[in-house]
């Protein structure tokens, strides 16, 4: 996905769905911090961007949720366009308690007044390996190596994860270590 894709999904979700505040998460983050040209080929190859509405119940969330499935994977949207929408809720991503405050505010002439809150690479990273999924190991470890976010800062947040166990909190601490491996590799 690029920059100019995120604009055109943040546009046909409010289009869509009438709603013109959104959370983004997910790897298509990266392209709310950093232009098209900073972000690794490696790190662009999502075809979705992982949208939940924001500033409403969580009702209202996961009814705008399913709407957003209309422009979801396998949809007309995604055979026309090669992208789409994962119409996600607030608990799809493991956020530290505190992301808020170092999240942004996207806001793109492209995107038609649809505007998104995007979590900080850091601690959408963080989220990743709360997965724990090898290519989100490998997305970290290739943000890492771009300089788009670093390990050590990664290392500190991981207490503020919510609702994770200290076995679950250890092994994304792992993860950190395994990223930080592959970068010295490269």
């Amino acid at each position: 996905m690029t920059r100019e894709q995120l604009d055109h999904v943040l546009r046909a979700a409010g289009d869509l769905t009438g709603h013109k505040m959104f959370v983004l998460v997910g790897s298509t983050a990266i392209f709310a911090w950093y232009e098209d040209e900073r972000v690794p080929t490696n790190m662009a190859r999502s075809r979705e961007a992982d949208l939940f509405a924001s500033g409403v119940s969580d009702e209202e969330a996961e009814r705008i949720s399913d709407l957003l499935e209309n422009i979801g994977q396998l949809s007309e949207f995604d055979d026309l366009h090669g992208y789409y929408i994962d119409g996600v809720g607030p608990r799809t991503a493991v956020l530290p308690v505190d992301w808020k405050v170092r999240s942004k505010l996207y806001e793109s002439r492209g995107a038609n007044g649809v505007v998104a809150l995007v979590p900080h690479p850091e601690d959408i990273a963080l989220s990743k390996l709360c997965a724990g999924r090898e290519k989100d190991v490998d997305w970290v470890g290739a943000a890492h190596s771009s300089d788009l976010i670093d390990l050590d800062s990664l290392a500190r947040r991981v207490d503020k994860l919510p609702e994770r166990t200290p076995e679950e909190r250890e092994r994304v601490r792992e993860l950190i270590e395994v990223a930080r491996r592959r970068h010295q590799e490269q």
